[in-house]
C-alpha cells in the first residue's frame, strides 16, 4: 500500500479518527510510513502530548508488535474518563475492548490508577450494537474502572441492573482496594 500522508504523524493522529485507525485500514498505512516507530515513541513518551494522542501512539505501537509500555499505565487510565469513546474500552460485565485489553496487560501496576477513577459517577459514552445495553444500565466511567480491574485482579464484576447495587460492590471495592494498597506501602 502506497504511503499517502502528506503531514508530521502528529498531523496524521490528530486529523484522523479511532475508527478510521482501527477499522477502517489508517493503522496500517501509519505504520508503513518511514521512521513510523520513531515517531510514534516520540509522540507516546512526550509529556506535552495530550492523552487522546499518547494513547493513539501506543495502540499503533502494541499494533505493531510491542510490548505495552508500563510507563503509560497513568495515562490509559487517565484517558478513560473521555478522551475516547467509551466502546474502546469495554462494556462493564460484558467484553473488553482494544484500549482496555492493552490496560489489562499493565497488571496490577494500573490498580491504583483505577482506583482513582472509580469514583467517576459520568454515564459512559456507548455507539455500537451495545449502546442499548448500556443505556439500560446506565453504566458509568466508575462501572468501567472497577471492570477492568476485575480483569486484572481476577473478581467478579457485580453486573447488577440497578447502579445503586453496582456503586456499593464498587465502593466496597474501593475501601478493600485502598486498604490493600496502604499496606503495601507500608512494607
Amino acid at each position: 500500500m502506497a504511503v499517502t500522508g502528506l503531514g508530521t504523524m502528529r498531523e496524521e493522529l490528530q486529523g484522523t479518527s479511532v475508527d478510521a485507525l482501527f477499522q477502517r485500514g489508517e493503522a496500517d498505512r501509519l505504520l508503513a510510513r518511514p521512521k513510523a516507530q520513531e515517531d510514534l515513541e516520540k509522540i507516546a513518551k512526550s509529556e506535552r502530548s495530550d492523552h487522546r494522542l499518547r494513547v493513539l501512539a501506543h495502540e499503533l505501537l502494541v499494533m505493531s508488535g510491542k510490548n505495552p509500555d508500563q510507563r503509560m499505565v497513568r495515562i490509559y487510565c487517565e484517558a478513560i474518563s473521555g478522551a475516547f469513546m467509551h466502546n474502546w474500552w469495554a462494556l462493564p460485565g460484558h467484553h473488553l475492548g482494544k484500549f482496555g485489553s492493552t490496560l489489562v496487560r499493565f497488571g496490577e501496576a494500573a490498580l491504583p490508577y483505577l482506583l482513582k477513577e472509580m469514583d467517576d459517577p459520568a454515564l459512559l459514552t456507548y455507539l455500537g450494537p451495545d449502546a442499548p445495553v448500556n443505556r439500560e444500565y446506565r453504566y458509568c466511567v466508575g462501572d468501567l474502572a472497577l471492570y477492568l480491574a476485575s480483569q486484572i485482579g481476577g473478581f467478579e464484576f457485580s453486573d447488577a441492573k440497578e447502579p445503586e447495587v453496582r456503586e456499593a460492590a464498587r465502593m466496597q471495592y474501593m475501601k478493600d482496594l485502598s486498604e490493600k494498597l496502604a499496606n503495601v506501602k507500608r512494607k
